[in-house]
Order: structure tokens, then C-alpha cells, then sequence
């Protein structure tokens, strides 16, 4: 499931030139892990690019880990 929480304009797509948006995406995986990313879509094309993603999972002894991944690079 994938819900998107915020979303406000940043930039142009690369493709066709209309305003990308960020917003917030969350999933829960079906092995436990919580990830949520940070993405810029344009609307039109849905033309998209991960910039952060976050996951929060349990270890083996219950303790919360928290994973967080970025990109090297943004449309522009």
C-alpha cells in the first residue's frame, strides 16, 4: 500500500517539462519493514526519482534499526 502525504512543486521533469512534485510515499512490506521515500514525480508523465528512502525494521533482540538511503543525483 502506498500513500502519499505531502506533496508541493520542485523544479521541471526532464522529460516533458512540467512541474515535478515531492511528496511522501509510505509502504509497509510484508516482511516487517516500514519504508517510507521521498520522491519527485511529474504528474503528466509520472516520470519519477526516488530522492530518500527511509526503513524501519526490528533485529533478531527487538531493537528498532532505522536505514536511510539517498540518491546521487536530481532531475534539473
Amino acid at each position: 500500500m502506498i500513500v502519499k502525504v505531502l506533496t508541493m512543486d520542485m523544479g521541471k521533469c526532464p522529460r516533458d517539462a512540467n512541474k515535478m512534485l515531492f511528496t511522501f510515499e509510505s509502504e509497509k512490506l510484508s516482511n516487517g519493514v516500514a519504508r517510507v521515500s521521498l520522491v519527485l514525480k511529474c504528474p503528466v508523465c509520472n516520470y519519477r526519482v526516488v530522492v530518500e528512502r527511509l526503513e524501519a525494521s526490528r533485529d533478531k533482540d527487538g531493537n528498532i534499526l532505522i536505514r536511510r538511503f539517498f540518491t546521487e543525483s536530481k532531475p534539473g
